[in-house]
């Protein structure tokens, strides 16, 4: 009993925390546009405010992964939730396009802080949890990233002046902030060993673990989704307010019902991982996104653009499965194992946006997402016998690395 009290009070401290945290991220996923467009940036404009805030992500992630196999993970996610919370306030001063891609930049910087710590922390303890659940952190995430912070974004940009909506993000990371001080504790001890040694030998790490054939498919792949995700979430918001000319609240609702499938999918469709080869269920993502990116292009009404939505949500949740599952197999610390998914992350969620912003300039906003198709075909051909996979029976014994848990 004493067991299945501290499993479920684990897993209901990761949803708490990602809850929170997704909430303030989907806040400014879709006030960030807003206030940018406020301030007559263009579309190529937004598109770099969003693609900066990734290369911000990307510039520290790797190292992140260093220091939480150093320092434990709660230091790393307390330095992480207190610069992201300061640089939030910060744009409550912000008044041009520039300022607001340079404090985006350095957000995503120190959000990787932050990230990394709860990723490494999670599937540290996957095998205590049950790979079942692989889906459930990005998932728990997505509840606050891609439905409650846009549901309640678009609410409050109806009539909330833009630096009080700054305001409210900086109280909701706080929260979870406070959560991690005062209640976890790091389930190892930081390391003693100098820092540099430990960067030496965790880079020889690195390089052993590029090595492996079966990390190829999920890094792409985890790239690709969050490539995708990050352009439907900036650019859906200009399609509907600049080209559609509706409210923001229309361009929220649809955020939140991609959101709201990409949630249903990763929490129920979890034992399909036992079912189906892991193959299987990345070509029926990739179908489905491409599905999603062609109906997006063509779309011409709100009520397709919901079509579309509907079915991306559904494409990116199978994704998220299959790649969260790959990582959950793989041994090793969990630090360096998120660092390289995390990197994945940070390259997709800045050449999303910067390349939308770029391709929709020459041909429009909406047929930029066409572009996504030939890409994901490509990437279906890792789906081939022989190049790569892990059965899930394949998951390793040793769990519970480098992460904080719940004090018992």
């Amino acid at each position: 009993m004493s067991e299945f009290i501290a499993k479920n009070k684990l897993i209901l401290s990761f949803l708490t925390l990602n809850i929170t945290n997704g909430t303030a991220g989907g806040l400014l996923q879709i006030t960030v546009p807003l206030y940018a467009m406020s301030l007559n940036a263009t579309t190529a404009q937004i598109g770099m405010i969003r693609g900066v805030a990734g290369l911000g992500f990307l510039l520290l992630v790797i190292p992140a992964g260093f220091l939480v196999d150093h320092y434990g993970a709660k230091k790393l996610f307390l330095i992480g939730s207190l610069t992201v919370t300061l640089t939030t306030f910060a744009l409550v001063l912000a008044k041009t396009p520039a300022l607001v891609a340079v404090l985006m930049g350095a957000q995503g910087f120190f959000r990787s802080l932050r990230m990394t710590a709860m990723n490494s922390s999670f599937f540290g303890n996957l095998k205590t949890m049950g790979l079942e659940k692989a889906g459930w952190f990005k998932g728990s995430l997505s509840i606050g990233f891609t439905f409650l912070g846009p549901l309640l974004g678009g609410y409050l940009a109806k009539s909330t002046p833009f630096p009080l909506i700054f305001e409210l993000v900086v109280l909701i990371t706080l929260l979870p902030t406070a959560l991690v001080f005062f209640f976890h504790k790091d389930s190892v001890a930081p390391s003693e060993v100098p820092l540099r040694e430990t960067i030496k030998a965790q880079l020889h790490d690195f390089n052993l673990l590029l090595r492996r054939r079966t990390l190829y498919l999920p890094l792409l792949s985890e790239c690709m989704g969050a490539s995708f995700m990050s352009a439907f979430s900036t650019f859906t918001i200009v399609i509907v307010v600049r080209t559609l000319n509706l409210a923001p609240t229309a361009a929220s609702s649809l955020l939140t019902l991609e959101g709201a499938l990409f949630i249903l999918t990763v929490f129920t469709a979890g034992p399909l991982i036992r079912r189906i080869s892991i193959n299987r269920l990345y070509l029926c993502s990739f179908f489905i996104i491409s599905l999603g990116a062609i109906m997006l292009a063509l779309a011409g009404t709100l009520f397709m653009l919901a079509l579309a939505a509907v079915v991306v949500g559904f494409g990116l949740g199978f994704n998220n499965l299959a790649t969260y599952s790959q990582l959950g197999l793989q041994e090793g610390d969990k630090g360096k194992v998120v660092g390289l998914f995390s990197a994945a992350t940070g390259v997709g969620i800045s050449l999303g946006p910067l390349l939308g912003g770029v391709v929709g300039h020459y041909v429009g906003t909406q047929l930029m997402f066409i572009f996504f198709v030939p890409l994901i075909a490509l990437l279906s051909l890792m789906t081939l016998p022989g190049q790569t996979g892990a059965a899930a029976a394949d998951l390793p014994e040793k769990a519970g690395e480098a992460g904080f848990n719940v004090v018992e």
